[in-house]
């Protein structure tokens, strides 16, 4: 017995040894971040192969070989399986992804709106550049900036739009908004998240640079009334503040808007406020001014009195900001001081809002 045992280890252990040689290696060829609401985690590459698993924004997975097309990764739960490459970023964009997120909270809102389509995130204006992630049709966002690029058509981003083709320039807006992963479903390394999109729904911040004519803003009726009337492009609007009126408080409007095609130089060129004027219950055009090159951010306060205020920077020359407030129902600029000016400049007489 002694003897057949003295065999046997030494035996067992060179088997051992041998498997353990002989295992499969997975050397780490680096790391990678999920750039997609849904990846599917594959069983291999061949054409009968299993869905082992999902992936999700986020989620930071190790590299372990690449073939074409696939990458082959290892989750932070230890599950491994083959990915589409495509639906993965290099840590150095994903870097990139953190910094602008950083950037974008930092910045005041301009507008809300919604996707009209699926539509690419990128992480600089421009449909050339590396995509972050793609939104769903009617994905919440707010816009925080603007940009302008050179219009290009890529193969997963068809522009269904009447735009021409020749096009040069397109507008861009600077976006916040979240990526959403199945209820119960944790991510390895993920944002904070803010606000959810659907019940139950787990969510991760995210923001990005997407086609402006994508967005469809969320304009109050009286906005949307106003700068249809005369023939504007809304790209920015405010509530400045609310009124009284036997129907309930009124919010009053100040809206950012351009007029002519995409890609101009200035963020904004016309300025208008939108009041409520009571004995006729209707909103009123009380502020207006044209001609302007206005660049985002417009920032919304209060002024010495607490009326409400708005300022921005003018585009070109030595960027003067400029500084304007609602007293009552007019708007005036205001000057080096802290006074009022004395001149109205290109105000008009306060319009009724087209019904």
């Amino acid at each position: 017995m002694k003897r057949k045992l003295l065999i046997a280890v030494p035996l067992l252990c060179l088997v051992t040894l041998v498997a353990w040689l002989l295992r499969p290696k997975h050397e780490l060829l680096g790391e990678a971040f999920i750039s997609e609401r849904d990846a599917p985690l594959l069983s291999g590459i061949a054409e009968v192969r299993e869905r082992v698993g999902t992936l999700h924004y986020g989620e930071r997975v190790d590299v372990l070989a690449r073939h074409n097309e696939y990458v082959k990764v290892r989750t932070n739960a230890g599950a491994i399986g083959w990915v589409d490459s495509r639906h993965l970023m290099e840590p150095a964009l994903w870097l990139r992804s953190i910094k602008l997120l950083d950037q974008a909270r930092a910045m005041p809102v301009q507008a809300r709106g919604r996707t009209k389509v699926s539509t690419n995130l990128r992480v600089q204006p421009g449909r050339t550049e590396p995509r972050l992630y793609q939104f769903g049709r009617n994905a919440p966002v707010e816009i925080v900036g603007r940009a302008v690029a050179d219009w290009a058509q890529v193969a997963d981003e068809k522009d269904s739009s009447n735009e021409p083709q020749e096009t040069k320039k397109e507008d861009w807006f600077l976006v916040r908004g979240v990526a959403t992963r199945p209820p119960g479903e944790d991510a390895g390394q993920v944002a904070e998240p803010t606000t959810t999109t659907q019940s139950g729904d787990q969510t991760v911040p995210i923001a990005g640079w997407v086609v402006a004519r994508f967005i469809e803003l969320d304009l109050p009726d009286a906005v949307r009334e106003g700068v249809a009337s005369a023939n504007l492009r809304p790209l920015a609007w405010f509530e400045l503040n609310r009124v009284s009126d036997p129907s309930g408080d009124k919010p009053q409007y100040l809206v950012a808007a351009a007029r002519g095609p995409e890609g101009q130089a200035c963020d904004f060129t016309a300025l208008r406020v939108y009041t409520w004027y009571a004995k006729r219950s209707r909103y009123e055009t009380a502020f207006i001014e044209n001609n302007l090159c206005g660049q985002m951010p417009v920032r919304v306060g209060k002024g010495p009195k607490e009326e409400p205020e708005f300022r921005f920077r003018v585009m070109g020359g030595n960027k003067e900001e400029r500084v304007y407030r609602l007293i009552q129902t007019v708007v005036r600029r205001i000057r080096q001081g802290g006074e009022p000016s004395s001149k109205r400049g290109t105000m008009k007489p306060a319009k009724p809002v087209v019904k």
